[in-house]
C-alpha cells in the first residue's frame, strides 16, 4: 500500500481541505479588543482635556496670555509629558478648539429653555450666562481673540451663539403666537439680544468685580424682558 501525504497550505500550514468549524450557538467568543480599547481611549482623552482645561485656566489666572503659554509649561502644569500632549493634540490651536467646545457647551447648557414664561425665568437664564462667562472669563477671551485668525475656533463660537439665538427666536415666536409679544422680526430680534448679552459680558466682566454680577444680570434682564414684553422686570430672587 502506498503512503499518502497531505499537502500543506503554505500560508496557514494546515492541510489542504482543513475547515475551521464556526463556534456553536451559545458558545463564548473572544471579546473584541477594539470595542474594549476605544471607550478607554475616549475616556483618557476626555480626562486629558479636562486636566488641560484646568491647567490652562490656572496659568491664565496667574496672568499669562494663552499665546504666552508654551506646550512644555502646559504639560508640566497638567502633570503630563510633552510627548503625551502631542499624542492627543497636534498643536495649541487644536487644544484651544477642544477647550472652547467644553466651555461653549457650558454656555449653551445655561440657555436651555425651562418652558416658563415669566421674568424670573429670563433673570435665571441671564444669571447662568454670566456665571459661565465669569468662571471661564480668561479662556473665553482667548477664544474670542483666536477666532480672529483661526477659522475653526471662529466657527465653534458662531455655532454656539447661533444655537442660543435659535432658542431666543423660538421663545419670541411662541409668545407672539400667544399674543404676549408685539410683532417683531423674530430672527433679527433674537440675534440682537444674543449678541448684546455676549458683548456686554465679554467687555465688562473683566473689569467688574463678582459683586457687580447681580446688577449686570438685572440690567440685561430688564432690557430683554422690557424690550420683548413692554413690562418692567418684577422677578423674585
Amino acid at each position: 500500500m502506498k503512503r499518502v501525504t497531505l499537502c500543506q497550505d503554505s500560508v496557514s500550514s494546515r492541510p489542504v481541505g482543513y475547515r475551521v468549524e464556526p463556534p456553536k450557538e451559545g458558545s463564548r467568543s473572544m471579546p473584541s479588543v477594539t470595542r474594549r480599547t476605544r471607550p478607554r481611549r475616549e475616556q483618557r482623552r476626555a480626562a486629558m482635556e479636562r486636566s488641560l482645561l484646568a491647567a490652562t485656566e490656572r496659568l491664565m489666572a496667574a496672568g499669562l496670555a494663552f499665546t504666552e503659554i508654551s506646550v512644555d509649561r502646559l504639560a508640566t502644569e497638567a502633570g503630563i509629558s510633552r510627548a503625551t500632549f502631542y499624542v492627543y493634540f497636534s498643536d495649541k490651536g487644536h487644544l484651544l478648539r477642544l477647550l472652547a467646545r467644553h466651555v461653549l457647551a457650558d454656555l449653551g447648557a445655561s440657555t436651555e429653555p425651562s418652558g416658563e414664561r415669566d421674568a424670573a425665568a429670563v433673570l435665571g437664564t441671564i444669571r447662568r450666562i454670566i456665571a459661565v462667562f465669569r468662571a471661564h472669563q480668561r479662556l473665553l477671551t482667548a477664544v474670542v481673540e483666536t477666532a480672529g485668525y483661526d477659522a475653526g475656533v471662529a466657527a465653534e463660537y458662531r455655532d454656539i451663539h447661533a444655537t442660543i439665538a435659535a432658542r431666543f427666536r423660538a421663545t419670541i415666536e411662541r409668545d407672539q403666537a400667544a399674543g404676549l409679544i408685539r410683532p417683531l422680526p423674530a430672527v433679527e430680534t433674537a440675534a440682537a439680544l444674543t449678541w448684546m448679552v455676549e458683548r456686554t459680558c465679554h467687555q465688562t466682566l473683566g473689569e467688574a468685580s463678582p459683586e457687580a454680577d447681580e446688577r449686570l444680570a438685572r440690567a440685561l434682564s430688564e432690557l430683554v424682558w422690557g424690550g420683548l414684553y413692554l413690562r418692567p422686570l418684577n422677578a423674585a430672587d
